[in-house]
């Protein structure tokens, strides 16, 4: 397979049978790696083109008036097909219309090798963010000038074949061949071209795995290099105020290694608080506005403190990405300022974002039917050439692919440590190494929480910290201090087990015994078939239990935060009826089946463990066997502690994700009512010094809550923590504009039907008004839904796109970037487009918010949190529910201006921001805005005016 025509069709719509029609054809061929021929023409589609096709691709009824019919262009196409492999990014779409054209003129149908550029990219750019055609030519330098026209995206799938064919041919012929036996799977015709060049590369003796790499039990890796101890003098003799004042001098470090670097005076005072909380051993809350530039500001003096003390330093973040982030952009700043002369600086996740080569390896000989964990295996042998770390961040796995990347993990109860073929190469343990190195540790608020709950075995011992996106800490805490059981967990370790179809593990450790010694075998062969009948029972014990579970909550559960959930708070009282009682029957067989597998589980590895001549891949078997076992009882436990018993201390909820209609996601929690006591005892009371620091904190300037919530009151008190409130650098006053439509109704006025109608209207009125360019931040989902399609359908003759967050997609990541690449749009989203969205510039011009951010209050951890309040005679809506909410307007708010030239209008649908006397909380909280408060139609022109 060398030679490959390159095909786009524009077309009238996405489906050929039903009529739709080519508008226009762009074909490329490529012979041995070079392109030696084109065709590009319009087609006259006999039928009008729709305006979203005519805005989409900017093909007009008059562009293809004069065009040749599709029954003339054929023959070209034909020609340029002969003895080719046809190629389309997303080849079966292409191929549909192929197909349709050529029956309909009276040719036969195109029976050649296919190639599917989606599919390959997938397969051979593993770490790629995205796939469509636009996101690989941008991040693969390909010219693409003209998106969704036939001829340009012809050609830029034709360099991105090359590339790709090219990348295939360099890969080890371990990979090739790994690849080659997993590609019947494949849905294009990847395995002829594998072979070739399986048969190639055996041909020309190209044995050797090439530069960098190595093969270890017939996998291809890369190498890695341990780093080297960086030698850096242990005390600086310059004082930290004179270091700072270099960096931000005339010439200085920052000047010379930042580009677009501008003095910031809230940064350096930043810089100082955050040492001198360190130098004087005492805790720091920072309240840093947007554009502060506080990464820098408190990595300086973390670094420049671990330099100078010999101390550890962790550093903390809300997410894992924010956590790579500040590694990959950060870092090499940081290196410019020391001179190379820096502390090591290691990141460190959470064990299961590591992969585990000794199970991945042994899933490469399981057979498997499922397209989506066949291409995640097929991803992976790629990705082993080019990860130094096995992090799954680095992975773009198919959605499908997930339940695989658990079965591969690494995690603490299958781990041989030492005994491991695999250890020296270890993902886990070498960031672990690391990280024991390393004097500046970049981690996450999970992994600082499982540490707490590991009694500090994972995170090596430190007294200074530093905790960013702090005003999530509690609530990370919450989830931590607290316990959580899904049904995936449980029937994912049966169906590992034994699953209905196929092999599991009980089975291969079963064959690897008998093969190994059979008078072993014998003396387990009763407990391994007793198992399997245990495990059957249990298996339909917990279907059982989840069902009854699911039926029970269902009708009483309420929307939840996340898309696609509802939630219902219980306790022993409430399942005391008829169907509480059936369910709390069902748990009770379920955990006494669990502790029966775990039991049965646990004779079968002790009378095989132990044994020194067992063979390595016996001895990982066993292993995993007991991680199962440890489950077994664990989840035995869990379910009991939040089924069975009560105690007051915790409030308890069950979950449902009702998005699937096959698959019903159940979870039970288990959470602290209060969790500030236990994270001042377990946390800040351990610690020297910890900076806590987030753009929205404090509510009015004041730290109560912050401080209230995390159990620093009193330290407050006795200790004297510094709060510090930084102003942004963004001049608010001449860059926001802040409106209060006032015809929209009160919400205690009027229905949720007579609100939403308005709110519609609203909205419409002000995106035809800004051509799009809209965030509409919303509280709930059934609001969301309930706004999507009217304003979809008033604004369509407009060509406004509406996306909705969990109607057109659940990624927050691919919304923002259709919203980035369409000129007119409006966005909808809900809890997670409050914060972490990054959209600078023109782009976004407008942001609403539907309501104020108030957390349901029947949310059973807020319904507990009240109640506890109630008890102390405290006001829970002043104490607890304002401040949340206001820390939650305040970073919606922060969505809109992210540079100083960003310029744009703020819109708030709800009047209680000027009626309710709470109301004036969330202004004040703001940097100074202009604020106006008038009907949308006198809004308007100020509007356009403001934005223009």
């Amino acid at each position: 397979m060398n030679t490959f025509v390159v095909v786009d069709f524009e077309t009238t719509g996405n489906k050929a049978k039903d009529g739709d029609k080519i508008i226009q054809i762009g074909a490329v061929r490529v012979e041995n790696g070079e392109i030696v021929d084109r065709l590009a023409t319009f087609v006259n589609p006999g039928v009008d083109i729709p305006p979203f096709i005519e805005k989409l691709t900017g093909i007009t009824n008059t562009m293809v008036e004069g065009a040749p019919g599709i029954e003339d262009v054929l023959p070209d196409l034909l020609r340029l097909l002969d003895g080719a492999s046809f190629v389309a990014h997303n080849v079966f779409f292409d191929l549909s219309f192929l197909q349709n054209a050529l029956l309909d003129a009276g040719y036969n149908a195109f029976t050649g090798p296919l190639l599917d550029t989606v599919e390959l990219s997938r397969l051979l750019l593993p770490s790629q963010e995205g796939y469509r055609l636009t996101d690989l030519s941008m991040g693969l330098d390909i010219d693409h000038d003209r998106p969704h026209q036939a001829d340009s995206d012809a050609e830029a799938t034709a360099v991105l074949l090359m590339q790709l064919l090219e990348k295939l041919n360099r890969l080890p012929l371990v990979t090739v061949q790994h690849l080659q036996s997993i590609s019947r799977s494949f849905q294009s015709d990847i395995g002829p071209l594998l072979t070739a060049i399986e048969q190639r590369k055996i041909h020309e003796g190209l044995f050797e795995p090439g530069e960098g790499l190595e093969v270890v039990n017939q996998v291809a890796l890369k190498i890695r290099t341990e780093p080297e101890k960086i030698g850096f003098s242990p005390k600086e003799t310059i004082p930290f105020d004179e270091f700072v004042d270099n960096l931000f001098g005339e010439n200085g470090g920052l000047q010379l290694h930042m580009p677009g670097f501008e003095l910031r005076p809230a940064q350096v005072t930043m810089m100082k608080q955050v040492y001198d909380s360190f130098a004087s051993g005492r805790h720091l809350m920072v309240e840093a506005g947007t554009g502060t530039g506080k990464s820098l500001a408190y990595l300086i003096p973390a670094v420049f403190w671990a330099k100078q003390e010999q101390e550890t330093v962790v550093i903390s973040t809300h997410t894992i990405q924010l956590q790579e982030q500040m590694y990959t952009r950060d870092l090499p700043i940081l290196q410019a300022l020391f001179h190379n002369d820096l502390p090591r600086v290691s990141i460190l996740k959470g064990r299961n974002n590591y992969l585990c080569l000794r199970k991945y390896h042994h899933s490469l000989s399981e057979e498997q039917d499922n397209y989506d964990v066949q291409l995640a295996k097929s991803q992976m042998l790629v990705w082993l050439t080019e990860t130094e770390t096995g992090d799954v961040e680095e992975i773009n796995l198919p959605s499908g692919g997930q339940p695989y990347w658990k079965q591969v993990q690494s995690d603490a109860n299958s781990c041989l440590n030492r005994h491991c073929p695999w250890f020296s190469r270890c993902y886990y343990h070498q960031a672990r190494r690391k990280a024991q190195q390393a004097e500046v540790i970049v981690t996450n608020h999970s992994l600082l929480f499982t540490d707490v709950g590991a009694e500090h075995r994972i995170i090596p011992s430190f007294q200074y910290a530093i905790i960013d996106e702090a005003h999530h800490f509690d609530d990370v805490a919450s989830r931590h201090l607290g316990d959580k059981l899904s049904s995936y967990q449980l029937e994912g370790m049966l169906f590992r087990l034994r699953p209905d179809r196929g092999v599991g593990l009980l089975e291969e450790m079963e064959e690897a015994v008998r093969a190994w010694k059979v008078s072993r075998y014998d003396q387990i062969k009763h407990q391994v078939e007793l198992t399997y009948q245990q495990v059957k029972e249990c298996k339909e014990s917990v279907r059982e239990m989840y069902h009854l579970l699911y039926q029970w909550s269902h009708q009483r559960a309420k929307e939840a935060d996340e898309i696609g959930r509802t939630v219902l708070r219980y306790s022993q009282e409430d399942l005391q009826n008829r169907w509480g009682r059936a369910v709390l029957s069902a748990v009770k067989n379920s955990v006494d089946f669990l502790l029966t597998v775990g039991r049965s589980l646990e004779t079968i590895y002790s009378k095989l463990h132990g044994d020194d001549d067992m063979p390595v891949e016996l001895r990982g078997l066993t292993t995993d066997l007991n991680g199962m076992m440890k489950d077994a009882l664990s989840y035995a436990q869990l379910l009991h502690e939040m089924m069975l018993s009560d105690d007051n201390q915790y409030v308890y909820w069950v979950e449902l994700d009702i998005r699937s209609s096959t698959r019903k996601g159940i979870y039970l929690n288990r959470v602290p009512i209060d969790v500030s006591a236990l994270v001042r005892e377990l946390f800040f009371e351990k610690k020297t010094s910890v900076v806590l620091t987030s753009a929205t904190m404090s509510v009015n300037s004041s730290f109560t809550y912050a401080l209230d919530a995390l159990g620093l009151s009193d330290l407050h008190a006795s200790k004297g923590i510094g709060t510090s409130v930084l102003p942004s650098p963004f001049d608010y006053k001449n860059q926001t504009l802040l409106c209060i439509p006032n015809e929209i109704p009160n919400i205690k006025d009027a229905s949720e039907a007579e609100f939403t109608t308005a709110l519609i209207e609203s909205l419409a009125r002000v995106g035809i008004a800004t051509k799009g360019r809209m965030l509409v931040l919303f509280t709930s989902y059934s609001m969301l839904r309930s706004v999507y399609e009217p304003l979809k359908d008033l604004l369509k003759e407009y060509g406004i796109t509406v996306l909705g967050h969990g109607i057109d997609s659940s990624s927050r990541s691919k919304l923002t970037k259709q919203f980035r690449s369409l000129d007119e749009c409006i966005l909808l989203g809900t809890s997670s487009f409050w914060e972490g969205v990054d959209i600078p510039g023109r782009d976004l011009s407008v942001l609403a918010i539907v309501r104020l951010p108030f957390v349901p209050p029947n949310h059973p951890l807020v319904e507990a949190r009240n109640q506890m309040l109630k008890e102390q005679n405290k006001n829970p809506f002043m104490q607890l529910s304002v401040p949340q909410a206001v820390i939650r307007f305040k970073q919606g708010f922060g969505r809109l201006v992210r540079t100083k030239e960003d310029r744009g209008v703020v819109l708030v649908y709800d009047r209680r921001l000027i009626d309710a006397r709470y109301g004036r909380l969330f202004l004040t909280s703001l940097p100074e805005t202009t604020v106006l408060c008038q009907p949308t139609g006198e809004l308007l022109p100020v509007i356009k005016q403001w934005i223009e």
